[in-house]
């Protein structure tokens, strides 16, 4: 007996509305979900910073350290979305449950790597040019981060798998649920309530960490058991081993992706670097900047991803018309989305600060990085949206390196300029991160339009 295909995004859309209907069916509750997974740093931030502002430029510090590594764990298991709902555009119901189970082995040991990396190598803390106390504070949270790499890379190859397939409201249900737990055990483990030690930013790094652990023993006993998972499990006696075929694929598709985030996410945490050579103020200020734009990135995101699963069922059936159509309707949604957070930003930058710290001097320099963090709104929407739908048609090579050239040979250097050389101070920084934005949405939205028309003109010539 065959799964069945009946998931909403296999439905060929009859129009622009119900493109976006469908788009917008998958998607919002991977935006819930993704909204979920960033909050959890963003408590531990509000939690720490209500102590100190060095705690919350110690955070910072750590974030920006583990931020490529981090990302580099994420996106093999990544590659599991558009592989997943690619299969099942080909009528493959046998791939599934076995890429799962590779993309679980594949980034259960890299992110075993990356903990013991982290473990021995924590005092790099030391060797940035930081505010001694926020190095001090730093050193012990970063071996914390890095055990929780392991858990995080199982649950995104769980949460992959589940979203190739279309069951995104499930995925939503189990991220939500990690909120009030990771609230509960950062009020015991930062403040010491109930008779516990208050560990302060090491206790948030241990309630995060304990969250993640209890979400993913749920989500695995969720897919073990339940009837929505059974069609899948049929071949449960061949998958539990290692495809190297499979793993090939899960490397092929995210090893270029990672390098694509961490290039993107690497310029943010190297401008967090620099942020601490203006100071802990600026440092801390660079860091609510990046809670805040995190969060609008993660709805993005959300948009991004459920367009990258429906280009990819698509690009599985060859059906390059479908393809441009699902990928010109999220770009619009993008843009769009991009365009209402600007605004909201706009309304409300004098005020979001006050969420995080209460000193005068950090709020100051956080409202204009909020300023600046709503110029890129939209550019870093359609960004994100244009990697996303490349990755759906498994183009991740080129749009690595254009990434390269967008953060790297612009966004950087033009930050540093704007933030030294023109005494910019931290607002220059991000300056140079619109710059690159800009860049890479340009880029990437170019390059999936030129493919998506040589591709269509090839298989028009096939039947010439």
């Amino acid at each position: 007996m065959e799964p069945s295909t009946s998931i909403e995004f296999s439905a060929p859309p009859k129009s622009f509305k119900e493109e976006v209907q469908l788009t917008m069916n998958l998607g919002w509750p991977i935006i819930l979900s993704n909204l979920t997974q960033i909050l959890l740093p963003i408590i531990d931030g509000i939690m720490v910073g209500s102590i100190h502002s060095n705690q919350l430029a110690a955070a910072s510090l750590v974030i920006n350290i583990a931020t490529i590594p981090v990302i580099l764990c994420m996106a093999l298991p990544m590659a599991l979305s558009p592989l997943v709902s690619s299969a099942l555009g080909k009528s493959d119901f046998r791939s599934p449950l076995k890429l799962l189970v590779n993309g679980m082995i594949v980034g259960g040991l890299f992110a075993l790597v990356l903990a013991l990396l982290f473990y021995f190598g924590s005092e790099v803390v030391y060797q940035l040019g930081q505010d001694e106390e926020v190095a001090l504070l730093a050193e012990e949270y970063l071996v914390i981060i890095g055990w929780r790499l392991i858990p995080v890379a199982l649950f995104v190859a769980l949460t992959n798998f589940s979203e190739g397939l279309g069951k995104t409201k499930m995925v939503m249900i189990i991220n939500l649920i990690a909120l009030p737990i990771n609230v509960f055990l950062n009020y015991l483990l930062i403040f010491g309530n109930w008779g516990l030690p208050a560990l302060g930013l090491n206790g948030a790094g241990y309630g995060t960490l304990l969250t993640q652990v209890i979400i993913l023993i749920a989500f695995i006993y969720y897919v073990a058991t339940s009837k929505s998972f059974a069609d899948h499990r049929q071949e449960l006696h061949s998958a539990f081993k290692v495809d190297y075929a499979m793993v090939k694929d899960i490397f092929r598709i995210g090893i270029p992706s990672g390098i694509q985030f961490s290039l993107e996410n690497g310029a943010f945490a190297f401008s967090g670097v620099m942020a601490g050579w203006l100071g802990a103020q600026q440092q801390a200020a660079h860091q609510i900047g990046l809670y805040i734009s995190s969060l609008t990135f993660m709805i993005s995101m959300g948009i991004c991803t459920a367009g990258t699963i429906r280009v990819a069922f698509y690009f599985g059936k060859n059906d390059w018309t479908l393809v441009k159509s699902i990928g010109r309707s999220t770009l619009i949604i993008a843009g769009v989305i991009g365009a209402v957070f600007s605004l909201l930003l706009l309304l409300g930058f004098n005020y979001l600060p006050y969420l995080f710290v209460s000193e005068s001097a950090v709020i100051e320099f956080a409202k204009m990085v909020l300023l600046m963090a709503a110029i890129f709104q939209l550019t870093d929407a359609l960004q994100a949206t244009s990697a996303g739908i490349l990755r759906g048609i498994q183009d991740v090579k080129v749009p690595a390196y254009l990434g390269l050239v967008a953060y790297w040979l612009i966004g950087i250097p033009f930050g540093y300029v704007f933030a030294f050389q023109m005494d910019w101070g931290v607002s220059g920084l991000w300056a140079g991160l619109i710059a690159g934005l800009s860049a890479n949405a340009v880029l990437l939205t170019n390059r999936f339009f030129r493919l998506v028309k040589s591709e269509s003109k090839n298989v028009v010539d096939t039947f010439i």
